[in-house]
């Protein structure tokens, strides 16, 4: 206790900057430690987290083992794309405000966003009354965070680790950021096309389930930095 307390104490004295961010990097290695983990359990992981990135194949009970990531390494992705999207919001702005608001700001955006993510194909099985077309949607859904968490995580170390390149480093997170709620709306749509739904449904889901919630809590994050 008394050990804790001094610990507590030294880092009192050192400059909030430097105990934020030494915060995140001790998060990135947590983070490099789940991508550790999900190779050990799927060796092809990276090979099959790019492929699935850019492929537009539907939801398929038969999709053999190649090209499957098992539960725990999708468990230890998702794990890492929540921890580096909040650390790449808060690196981007944490010079800007107070540490403790921008990181209950960045909690509360990635967190809403990604159970909105979590629930929307399931609410998509039930406006389309289609439980293959939901789940084809959850399926890319996962592909898109495996393959943007790693992503923000090479970001999050670069961002975290060289300051001469941060304004370039930053547009490189904005970029990936918006290109994960736009990868997902793209497969949706090619999906949805491809298997003649009617426009009226389409346009009704990227409305209010895709664009919608994307705006809205953009701007919270812009009005609040």
């Amino acid at each position: 206790m008394i050990l804790t307390t001094h610990i507590y104490a030294v880092i009192e004295l050192l400059p909030r900057e430097v105990v934020l961010k030494n915060t995140l990097l001790a998060l990135v290695l947590v983070c490099f430690g789940f991508v550790g983990l999900s190779r050990l359990s799927c060796p092809n992981l990276f090979t099959i987290v790019y492929r699935n990135y850019f492929s537009n194949k539907a939801y398929d009970s038969t999709l053999n083992d190649s090209e499957k990531i098992s539960p725990f390494a999708n468990v230890m992705l998702i794990l890492n794309l929540i921890i580096t999207l909040n650390i790449c919001l808060v690196s981007m702005v944490y010079s800007t405000l107070e540490a403790e608001l921008l990181i209950k700001v960045a909690f509360f955006v990635s967190w809403t966003y990604l159970f909105l993510c979590f629930i929307s194909h399931r609410l998509v099985a039930v406006i389309f009354e289609d439980k293959y077309f939901g789940r084809s949607i959850g399926m890319f859904t996962q592909q898109i965070f495996n393959f943007t968490g790693l992503l923000l995580l090479v970001l999050a170390l670069f961002a975290l680790l060289n300051d001469s390149y941060k304004v370039w480093i930053q547009y490189l997170v904005y970029f990936v950021i918006l290109s994960l709620p736009l990868a997902k709306i793209i497969k949706g749509v090619t999906y949805a096309n491809t298997n003649n739904y009617r426009w009226l449904y389409i346009i009704l889901y990227l409305c209010t389930l895709e664009i919608l919630p994307v705006i809205l809590l953009w701007h919270y994050f812009v009005g609040k930095i």
